[in-house]
């Protein structure tokens, strides 16, 4: 029974509610595969992995807008915001609205009008670092649902870990995702989607690569492995591109079958970044992110010859100016 209800059988599939809490937020973790329980780097860990908060060392916010297929359109919003001896804090909402789904109110094609449905989530989040290598954290969940003139309301929360290892910069990471209250409409109570990952990433060619991996175990579907990859390039001072790709073993789609792809341009402390996800005959997701990072730039090794004589140079002017003024 533990087993399958872990997804290791397909009793059940179908069986969930509030299945919209399974849509992962963030272009760059979607354009990963969703393999990014193991990054957990950057707010979207609110998502993935909520230790990953422990990790953020400035402020940080992002929102991202998705075009869903049959004209559904998802929307994530979220601010973290590390204190010096407490922890990070983070709050986040995600919504899937649409209303274009036509009224029937007998067995015939003809549709009477017209209704709306949108499915939202409220999360407050906390990540502490215990140590420079181990980080926990917890979300608690708001999940309200409206379908036409119904209304549903159930609570949930999640966990997460993450450890780095001392070897090659591994970092691992787990998380237990939607435990929690059923949701129910009219007579009818379905339980949220129970879903554990496990997760690793390494990065690779001196930081500018970063490969990651995903077990993803939901009691409603088979388990599936997720991989992802991400490449920066340096493009001019304070101005970064990424290129991103990833696959998922657990699609049902046909096509491009679990593929996804992407890319984000860097400029300062704010990043552009775009996926894009494959369904098949149901057609194309496309995401559009943004993320902001606060506080002063962070430090950028100098690489370029050019770049050592310039500092060189000036660090020997600054030098002759102190040793005139102190004549």
């Amino acid at each position: 029974m533990v087993l399958a209800s872990f997804g290791f059988a397909n009793s059940n599939v179908g069986t969930s509610g509030a299945e919209f809490l399974k849509i992962g937020p963030g272009a760059r973790p979607a354009a990963m595969g969703e393999a990014f329980t193991g990054v957990a780097d950057d707010i979207h860990a609110i998502y993935w992995n909520p230790a990953g908060l422990g990790t953020l060392k400035d402020a940080e916010m992002a929102g991202m807008h998705m075009e869903y297929f049959q004209s559904i359109q998802y929307e994530f919003a979220a601010f973290a915001y590390p204190s010096r001896e407490h922890g990070t804090f983070g709050f986040a909402v995600t919504n899937l609205h649409t209303d274009n789904i036509d009224r029937r109110t007998q067995d015939t094609d003809a549709a009477v009008g017209q209704f709306g449905s949108s499915d939202n989530a409220y999360w407050l989040s906390y990540g502490y670092a215990l140590s420079s290598r181990l980080s926990l954290g917890a979300n608690a969940k708001l999940v309200h649902q409206t379908l036409d003139s119904s209304h549903s309301n159930a609570y949930a929360g999640d966990g997460g870990i993450l450890y780095d290892v001392a070897w090659h910069d591994l970092r691992l990471g787990a998380s237990v995702q939607n435990l929690g209250s059923k949701v129910k409409f009219e007579n009818e109570a379905d339980p949220l989607p129970l879903t554990c990952r496990l997760g690793a990433s390494a990065p690779l060619l001196s930081r500018r690569m970063l490969v990651s991996s995903d077990l993803i175990i939901p009691r409603d579907h088979q388990m599936g492995l997720a991989l992802g990859g991400e490449y920066k390039h340096p493009l001019a001072h304070g101005i970064t591109a990424s290129v991103r790709s990833g696959y998922r073993t657990d699609s049902d789609v046909t096509g491009f079958s679990g593929v996804s792809a992407g890319g984000g341009l860097e400029v300062g402390r704010a990043a552009f970044d775009f996926a894009w996800v494959p369904f098949g005959e149901l057609g194309n997701a496309y995401r559009f992110g943004l993320h902001l990072k606060f506080g002063p730039p962070e430090e950028r090794s100098l690489n370029t010859p050019s770049q050592m004589k310039r500092v060189s140079s000036s660090s020997s002017r600054d030098s002759s100016l102190e040793q005139l003024l102190s004549l």
